[in-house]
């Protein structure tokens, strides 16, 4: 009976003494462990294949535009470090070393949300003046596309004029339409924005006065889609774009330069959930899609072509014909 009392006293000590020698293990791995490699190891999240492919099509658009692509030249060859192959080219292109360095800043993981590529956009255009930036300086490359906007608004009943305090954009954002004419459209959101008075116990609403002072470079337009839009719906908006437009039909322009209308030059676009770039190049409208092209023709072909593939356009972008002019002029 003795013996058979002290077996499990026995037992208790090993299982204890086992246990007390596994904690001490245990606590020596962790030890050894290093926290910063723990987390090396924990899987990272991929790129959404839709946001990257609209980062592209958004570079794509922007080497069409004229002015941007001949600053951010000049700017990327007034660098002094460059890596050359033995045939003498870029090791890195210019572009790839731009779109790995929007990759490396920007959050790329979760999808677009509906409407959400212009806010991609600004977001990208934010980040250009830190692209090769020295010892802080900023460059201006996102410069070409912002617009200063001045606005004042005179009460119609108490006659208080408010002047409302400079405001800086990256263009303007429009709701899909129908059975307007681009023209009239433009017309439409210059005349719609109202504020009310400032004036204690008045309060009317009153219509804004916009202006301008100096004329962008770029003038950016957003066309924003329900994503549910029939056929029709959606050649009734894009029938009504043009591939010119005037800046004084939006703002009452106060500078001294009399060439305020702007060419459309590329187009950023949506269709199956999938984004694209329209852009005009040696004559005619090309579409391309990740690294393949296809030339679509005209301006009436580009029209038919959207309206059979349900195509929307979600970025459209214009630039100054008189500067324009001068770059390939002087090209």
């Amino acid at each position: 009976m003795v013996s058979c009392g002290r077996r499990p006293q026995s037992t208790h000590r090993q299982l204890e003494s086992s246990k007390i020698q596994e904690a001490e293990q245990v606590e020596e791995i962790e030890q050894r462990i290093d926290p910063e490699a723990m987390k090396s190891e924990e899987p990272e999240e991929k790129p959404n294949a839709t946001r990257v492919l609209a980062l592209d099509m958004i570079l794509k658009s922007l080497w069409k535009i004229s002015v941007f692509l001949s600053d951010f030249l000049l700017e990327f060859c007034q660098a002094t470090h460059h890596s050359f192959t033995e045939d003498g080219e870029y090791v890195v292109t210019p572009s790839q070393q731009l779109r790995d360095f929007l990759l490396s800043n920007l959050s790329v993981t979760h999808s677009l949300e509906a409407n959400g590529v212009f806010d991609f956009l600004v977001t990208i255009l934010e980040l250009l003046p830190l692209w090769r930036s020295e010892n802080g300086e900023e460059k201006s490359l996102n410069s070409k596309f912002e617009v200063y906007e001045v606005a004042k608004k005179i009460c119609n009943r108490c006659k208080m004029l408010t002047e409302i305090p400079v405001g800086r954009s990256y263009g303007i954002i429009v709701s899909a339409f129908e059975d307007l004419t681009f023209e009239k459209i433009l017309k439409f959101i210059r005349i719609t924005l109202m504020m009310p008075c400032d004036k204690e116990m008045c309060g009317k609403r009153n219509y804004v006065e916009r202006m301008i002072n100096e004329l962008p470079s770029v003038f950016t337009l957003a066309l924003e889609w329900e994503n549910d839009e029939s056929g029709e719906e959606i050649f009734a908006t894009i029938s009504a774009l043009a591939t010119e437009i005037d800046v004084s039909a939006i703002y009452k322009y106060n500078g001294v330069s009399k060439f305020t209308k702007y060419h459309l030059v590329s187009m950023v676009c949506l269709h199956g959930g999938q984004y694209s770039c329209v852009a005009f190049e040696n004559r005619n409208w090309v579409i391309y899609f990740g690294t393949e092209n296809e030339v679509i023709g005209d301006w009436d072909n580009v029209l038919t072509s959207f309206a059979k593939l349900n195509i929307r356009p979600t970025l459209l972008f214009f630039e100054n014909v008189m500067g324009r002019g001068q770059i390939i002029e002087r090209d």
